[in-house]
């Protein structure tokens, strides 16, 4: 995270969690990713950067 900050031109991050990775889901939200979607039917949660 720190080495994408140092571009500028990055402005959003996306992370992608399997269904079921609560703890790999909850560790993203506390470094300030929020839910954006499902895909797959709703296999993959789509976190982005706020």
């Amino acid at each position: 995270m720190v080495w994408l900050s140092e571009f500028d031109t990055i402005k959003d991050r996306f992370i992608f969690v399997s269904n079921g990775n609560d703890d790999a889901l909850e560790f993203y939200k506390r470094k300030g990713f929020v839910v954006s979607h499902q895909i797959l039917e709703g296999f993959i949660t789509v976190l982005r950067n706020n």
